[in-house]
């Protein structure tokens, strides 16, 4: 682990936290790496195929949708770009954009894990725009790694993450950036189905808002047409059993045989959807994937990402075109449907 590169490790702090608890490592540990280690790199991670090439500046978006910034930096295709949008309470989401090359035909709303940032889960917003999807991920800044840092400081490790994982004002103002951001993407693209993704603590979010009962005291509003859960949780201390038995929309979770949770084993990842009712609801376990790859970064995750990503895209477009065909996984891939 401790032999990543530091644009790695500075990229996701918040996964490196959730790793390093997952093997038991000690709060002592986070004294090794300098302060440039949890500074923000806005460096997006080298794409598994040739991307296309990025030196020409994207055009003007389009004019923003009431609420929203009117501000957001150049930057190319292969990196988006951001936009500040107003969220129902006053209080503001950075989203990180990435735009179709040519006209939309569906939205896509990306909820990174606990301390990621806005470049988290770019390998997927860049994939899915290059299939037609206005694709955005959500800084979210309460959840974000100044959040959990802090509390690591004051907590320890394992404590910092479990408090930040399992606060319920954490979790609504995740559900109030979604509404932010699927408002603000509908007023780009009003094409094709809005679907919602998220790793980690993202995967919570996703679940809860799709209708998963929590211990949180949160109900979501189930404002999208279907759902994507990279590393989903278990029951434990935020879902109870059963807590998926009433998401009827579809979904589809990923997880590896190396994904351990904080808790337990990778096993538990695959509860919500031994729990969900038919309904065009997918499982796929990817042997040997970790917490880390889905994130989009640690040892092997372009070949992780290269045998998820297919099966992301056919059960997109499957929402997009109301119709649930079941694919062949790649090899390596655990492929469960009902």
């Amino acid at each position: 682990m401790l032999g990543k590169s530091r644009r790695a490790v500075g990229r996701s702090f918040g996964t490196l936290l959730v790793a390093l608890g997952a093997c038991g490592v000690g709060a002592s540990l986070l004294a090794t790496f300098s302060p440039s280690v949890f500074a923000a790199d806005t460096v997006a991670p080298t794409p598994s195929a040739p991307a296309a090439a990025t030196g020409t500046a994207t055009k003007a978006a389009p004019a923003s949708a009431p609420g929203a910034s009117t501000t957001s930096s150049s930057a190319s295709m292969a990196t988006g770009v951001d936009q500040r949008v107003l969220r129902s309470d006053g209080a503001y989401v950075t989203l990180h954009v990435f735009r179709p090359p040519a006209a939309c035909n569906g939205v896509a709303v990306l909820s990174p894990g606990a301390g990621d940032d806005r470049d988290a889960l770019s390998w997927l917003g860049r994939a899915l725009s290059k299939s037609g999807w206005l694709t955005v991920t959500m800084a979210h800044k309460e959840g974000g790694r100044e959040s959990l840092r802090e509390r690591v400081r004051t907590g320890g490790l394992r404590d910092g993450l479990l408090a930040l994982t399992t606060d319920p004002e954490t979790y609504d103002d995740r559900l109030e950036d979604a509404g932010a951001a699927l408002h603000w993407a509908r007023g780009q693209c009003r094409a094709g189905p809005a679907v919602l993704a998220g790793h980690s603590m993202g995967a919570v979010t996703v679940m809860i808002e799709a209708g998963a009962r929590n211990k949180l005291g949160l109900e979501g509003d189930d404002r999208f047409d279907g759902y994507i859960a990279l590393s989903p949780q278990g029951k434990g201390s935020i879902f109870p059993s059963g807590a998926w038995h009433d998401i009827h929309k579809p979904a589809l979770l990923v997880t590896g045989t190396r994904d351990d949770p904080l808790d337990g084993k990778w096993q538990t990842r695959t509860e919500p959807f031994a729990d969900m009712p038919p309904g065009c609801h997918w499982l796929a376990v990817v042997d040997g994937a970790t917490h880390f790859n889905f994130a989009g970064f640690g040892y092997g995750h372009g070949e992780i990402e290269a045998k998820v990503l297919p099966l992301i895209q056919r059960f997109l477009d499957n929402v997009r075109g109301h119709r649930c065909t079941v694919p062949t996984p790649a090899a390596g891939v655990k492929f469960e449907a009902k």
